[in-house]
């Protein structure tokens, strides 16, 4: 009996205890925004233990009371925010304070959307491609795909190398950011396209300006903005592969893609690329040496939570990239016989070999990042970036040199930068920050030719503030200002004669170091100051119409290859001379974007005109005969110039009401139904040098690219595409024609016009496309060039030796995971 009672009081005893316990602890709080602390009404908060829910208030208050001494995890939600969960250990009463990322979905949405117009909170005359647009480009260049968009062009050196033209400017007058990393791989070149896996981007963004000052000043064509995927805050494994064959070039590409995603705020990424291709084939005859091969890693892993994350990426871009055989000539005569016949002089079998001329490029980036946000005031961001560039280009050389490269060049880069976002005050935004970079160029000098740019050091710092204010709901102005310093330190060998040609010897005797031989070795050291400054306003008339207009300025330094070029640039069988006394060029741009879209139709047009003093371009002046062959000479001249053109882009929606269900009543249930898209977008640029009002060279033609979408054709689930892209000849060009003594058949010499500057004829070519979708995985057939047509493209500089590719049809196949 006593051992039962003693049981008896054993159980009953904690009962006893909690009942005796003080029960009268609370916890009370705000519920408030983490950006501008505004207080957050209607707030659900749960306590778990309890299984009780209750509300904020009109103020954001809440409170739970009557609560024993104990554990207790709560969980915090608002609608369109990411739930809090905290766990509190109550001894006493308890006040607390919570922030919410209220704004998430809207932030994060700029990411996601796929849409041409996309931005209601800035000025700038931007372009976002999508994800979807990109795969089809999975196995080409980041140049093709940028070329899909109104204002964006395509320089080529064949095929292969790919840079894209924005508004008629190219090279560093185009800054790439590559998932938020200025990229920096000897961009200064023609044919030096950007080392960039274009499967590593989620979404592109194409800023047609000087606006996008976080970036840098001297961007005066543009920026192109590359970002990946956001990062998933929820327990999951996901991805891509894309597999892509091509009868052109008999080859094609694998890229594969896996993201591992914690709800703890881990993560880690990875995409590796591989593509394959042999000689192109133009419609009559095989574009000899024109394989590549590409291999591509992009890896990353990093910590991300709302408040505060850190991130390490690394990236490796190897690619080896044949030359046309034919662009290397012997002659003089041999390069008037290629301009003039209309066929290329080496026509070889079809092969996978990739000879010499080529180039091979190796790119390493390593990144690391982190960022914290601050309640109530913004979010700090501070990055540091290590590239590691080497490109090589191989010449055809003979006896103890064949096989050796003649140009191999190490790039160097070391790139910080701090960010400061503001974001709390309730209409307006600051940004700030300071960025430097330390860059060191290193040729080989065992190649045994003759430095194309020399060994130099160069450094930047710069800092730039900008705002954008929202003066009502429907009106925006925007603002900013950047300032750079930029330094070059160059060691480079010159011939004498040349030096003193050129007049350096009085102009720049502080440069001379001492003489060898028949050179001298100079040390060029060159400081710019660049500023750059933008402002513009838009304003949404309702929800259908808007209009934009930016003002900016902004200068631009010479590059390397602009001030130091001095020798045969193998990859484009070209000698380029370039110039110590070349000033920074100096921009001013007026942008203006007009934005309807109502019902069906979406049309945009954006007409511009950019002035830049000191305007640097590249001609051809004549030939020079080496020991290696004859070879075009161009030269760097400055001018001032004026470009002017517009961008109109349109798409308009057909839809179709089928009948769902008839009743037996006289009422039919209808679902709308999207059956086609048209699109259509045209581009045209006017440039002149204002000095000899005369037209610019390389300026893209006026073109129009149309194309028709048919969704579920015949109900099979079937998409058929037809587009159309029209290229007219380009008029406008200046006369850089000139002279060669050429041999004759009476075995004398005989002058004869080298026809350098005429432009090819216009050209249009028709693609067509079928895919179909089932369950995660998408198949689809294209033919490009679908009549196989002979044409030339005025902006590809092999355009002077051969035709450009002919038809090609490509299988893909996607699947997501």
């Amino acid at each position: 009996m006593k051992i039962f009672q003693l049981w008896l009081f054993m159980m009953l005893f904690p009962a006893l205890w909690v009942t005796a316990q003080d029960c009268t602890y609370s916890i009370e709080g705000t519920i408030k925004d983490y950006h501008d602390n505004s207080v957050l009404e209607l707030a659900t908060i749960y306590i778990e233990p309890l299984q009780k829910t209750i509300n904020s208030d009109v103020n954001g208050y809440f409170k739970i009371d009557k609560l024993c001494a104990g554990t207790y995890t709560i969980t915090v939600a608002h609608i369109d925010c990411d739930p809090k969960t905290m766990t509190i250990n109550l001894t006493s009463s308890q006040k607390i304070e919570v922030l919410l990322e209220h704004h998430v979905e809207d932030l994060e949405a700029v990411k996601v959307v796929a849409h041409v117009h996309d931005n209601k909170n800035s000025s700038q005359a931007a372009t976002r491609v999508s994800k979807e647009i990109l795969q089809n480009y999975s196995g080409a260049t980041l140049g093709d795909a940028l070329a899909s968009v109104p204002g964006v062009s395509a320089l080529k050196t064949g095929n292969s190398v790919v840079k894209p033209i924005v508004h008629g400017l190219y090279g560093s007058r185009v800054t790439i950011v590559n998932d938020g990393m200025r990229q920096q791989d000897q961009e200064w070149g023609i044919e030096h396209a950007p080392n960039i896996d274009v499967n590593t981007a989620s979404n592109i963004q194409v800023i047609k300006g000087a606006s996008a000052l976080r970036y840098g000043g001297d961007a005066i064509g543009g920026t192109i903005v590359i970002e990946p995927a956001r990062i998933i805050s929820k327990d999951t494994l996901n991805g891509t592969f894309i597999s892509q064959l091509q009868t052109n070039g008999r080859g094609g590409s694998l890229t594969g893609t896996v993201n591992n995603y914690r709800k703890n705020g881990w993560y880690q990424k990875a995409t590796m690329t591989y593509k394959r291709l042999g000689d192109y084939d133009a419609p009559d005859y095989v574009l000899s040496n024109t394989g590549s091969e590409t291999a591509a890693i992009n890896l990353g892993l990093g910590y991300r939570k709302f408040e505060y994350g850190a991130s390490l990426k690394y990236s490796f871009y190897n690619s080896t990239l044949g030359i046309l055989r034919a662009s290397h000539i012997g002659n003089a005569a041999d390069l008037v016989n290629s301009i003039n016949s209309g066929a290329p002089a080496v026509i070889n079998d079809f092969t996978y070999d990739i000879d010499a001329p080529r180039q091979e490029v190796n790119h390493h980036s390593l990144q690391l990042g982190a960022f914290n946000r601050f309640a109530g005031f913004g979010k700090l961001e501070v990055d540091y970036a290590l590239q590691l560039n080497n490109r090589k280009e191989y010449d055809i050389r003979r006896g103890a040199n064949a096989g050796r490269a003649s140009m191999d060049m190490d790039l160097q880069t070391h790139t910080a930068a701090a960010h400061l976002l503001i974001d709390y005050l309730s209409n307006t935004t600051l940004e700030t920050g300071v960025d430097g970079m330390f860059q060191i160029n290193t040729p080989n000098p065992d190649t045994g030719v003759r430095r194309l740019i020399p060994d130099y050091t160069a450094f930047k710092a710069g800092f730039f503030t900008s705002v954008t204010h929202k003066v009502k709901e429907n009106w925006v102005v925007d603002a900013g200002i950047r300032y750079d310093h930029y330094k070059i330190d160059a060691d480079k060998f010159y011939q004498q004669s040349r030096w003193e040609s050129l007049g350096y010897d009085d102009q720049y005797p502080q440069f001379e170091v001492r003489q060898e031989g028949n050179q001298i070795l100079t040390n060029p050291v060159i400081d710019y100051n660049l500023l750059a400054i933008t402002a513009g306003t838009k304003y949404n008339f309702n929800e259908y119409y808007d209009v934009a207009v930016n003002l900016s300025t902004a200068n631009r330094a010479p590059n390397p290859s602009e001030l130091f070029s001095d020798g045969l640039h193998h990859a484009l069988a070209t000698i380029e001379l370039g110039r110590l006394d070349l000033k920074k060029e100096q921009s001013y741009k007026l942008n203006t974007t007009f934005h309807l879209k109502k019902g069906s139709l979406d049309l945009e047009m954006n007409p511009y005109v950019n002035l830049v003093n000191d305007y640097i371009q590249l001609i051809p002046t004549g030939i020079e005969t080496t020991t290696r062959g004859a070879f075009p000479v161009y030269q760097y001249e400055q001018l001032n110039a004026s470009l002017y053109g517009v961008d109109v882009s349109a798409s308009y929606d057909f839809w179709v009401r089928q009948p769902l269900i008839q009743d037996t009543g006289s009422e039919i249930t209808f679902k709308v139904k999207k059956l086609i898209n048209w699109s259509s977008n045209f581009s045209y640029i006017h440039g002149t040098n204002t000095d000899a009002n005369e037209p610019l060279i390389d300026m893209p033609p006026a073109q129009f690219n149309n194309t028709i979408t048919w969704f579920d054709a015949f109900d099979t689930g079937l998409n058929i595409l037809v587009s159309n892209q029209t290229v007219l000849q380009q008029t406008r060009f200046p006369d850089n024609d000139y002279i060669v003594s050429v041999p004759n058949n009476s075995g004398g010499f005989q002058d004869a016009l080298v026809e350098i500057s005429q432009t090819p004829a216009a050209y249009s070519l028709w693609n067509a496309g079928v895919s179909y979708a089932f369950a995660k995985a998408k198949l689809k057939l294209t033919v490009n060039n679908l009549l196989n047509t002979n044409y030339r493209n005025s902006l590809n500089r092999q355009r002077f030796y051969a035709d450009d590719v002919g038809r090609d049809i490509q299988l893909q196949f996607i699947y997501n995971f």
